[in-house]
């Protein structure tokens, strides 16, 4: 973390995770999931991966290899796109800006960039991309919640169109205001300089806190994440899934011709292939959060794996999400965690997770 950030969040109250060296909470973790789920949340989500690219081929390198219509993509416009592998599973999901004369934004997830450069680099040949990693040179802001567009111009700001992004003037100093916040295209962030990240952090902690919000940590924004039913990079966003399992559609183009993976995928479209789903899972009070990978069973069979889980602030029982076959996917049906035996029952809903939960 940077250290002019790092400064300002302590002031703030954060409690500092050492090895994720973002914010754990600001003190009532609690009031901070409501406010993300009601209201409006500030979160530090610095440790997203940024790539820049400044050659002259990098879109159509990325509209080759990626699911999303990316080759035409102007000044001022963005769009998601999944790099997909030849068998059409996620190697990783790009919000991609472009930028004008600053270059191309690929924003994608924690400590992808090697991973992202690699599979990029595989494919790359005569093409001219000058790819860097902007990650630790930059941070990013996030605006999630309802009332993320009434705090956004409470700070002054325009409200970039949904994936788009515009630069914009902080201090004197050029940042970049994104229409997505690092998971999906309902919230906002802004990428700017790492020394400049305290300054921008306070003016929107401000403008959160006029509008009845607050900053939030780690705890309450995976909470949010996972309540919301919201995909993750090394979660639910690996190669085990592909991008139509995962609900990324949004991301994916039918009618673009052909990309790694492309086949894959819009034969699955076509034939409607897709075997296994996204949902939500309820545990019983007091219960642990299963681990990533747990197998869920069915009449002796497993039907499905958990790929998140938290018990979210404020909460008795543990919420999770999990890819279960279709034919499964029933809500409210029990499926055994971990064995076969049933000593321990989740509970099947949809997404996303409801009060009632």
């Amino acid at each position: 973390m940077n250290r002019s950030l790092r400064e300002t969040l302590l002031r703030s109250g954060a409690m500092i995770n050492g090895a994720s060296r973002l914010a754990l909470h600001f003190g009532e973790p609690e009031a901070e999931l409501r406010a993300a789920l009601d209201g409006c949340a500030l979160v530090d989500r610095s440790d997203l991966t940024r790539l820049l690219a400044g050659g002259p081929d990098i879109l159509d390198l990325l509209h080759r290899l990626s699911t999303g219509e990316v080759r035409d993509l102007g000044p001022g416009q963005g769009r998601p796109t999944v790099l997909t592998s030849p068998k059409g599973r996620i190697v990783e999901r790009l919000f991609v800006h472009h930028l004008g004369e600053t270059g191309v934004l690929m924003v994608a997830g924690a400590s992808s960039a090697d991973r992202v450069t690699k599979h990029l680099q595989g494919y790359t040949f005569a093409e001219q991309t000058g790819l860097r990693d902007w990650t630790e040179t930059t941070c990013q802001l996030a605006l999630v919640g309802p009332g993320a567009t009434e705090a956004l111009q409470a700070a002054g700001f325009a409200k970039p169109e949904r994936f788009q992004g515009s630069a914009v003037e902080f201090e004197g100093r050029t940042i970049q205001a994104l229409g997505e916040d690092g998971l999906t295209g309902d919230g906002f962030s802004f990428v700017v300089p790492a020394d400049l990240a305290g300054s921008l952090w306070q003016a929107l902690s401000l403008a959160a806190g006029s509008c009845g919000g607050r900053p939030v940590g780690t705890l309450a924004a995976e909470a949010w994440r996972v309540l919301r039913g919201i995909p993750a990079a090394a979660h639910e966003l690996t190669e085990d899934y592909n991008p139509l399992e995962a609900g990324l559609r949004e991301a994916v183009s039918f009618d673009k011709g052909c990309y790694v993976g492309q086949e894959v995928v819009a034969r699955l479209n076509t034939y409607e292939k897709v075997s296994r789903l996204l949902v939500g899972l309820v545990l019983p009070p007091d219960s642990d959060p299963p681990s990533p990978g747990t197998p869920l069973i069915f009449q002796d069979r497993e039907v499905g794996r958990v790929t998140s889980a938290v018990v979210p602030p404020g909460w008795k029982h543990p919420v999770a999400l999990a890819y279960l076959k279709q034919k499964s996917a029933e809500p409210g049906i029990e499926l055994a965690v971990g064995g076969t035996k049933g000593d321990l029952l989740a509970r099947m809903v949809a997404l996303p997770f409801d009060e009632a939960s």
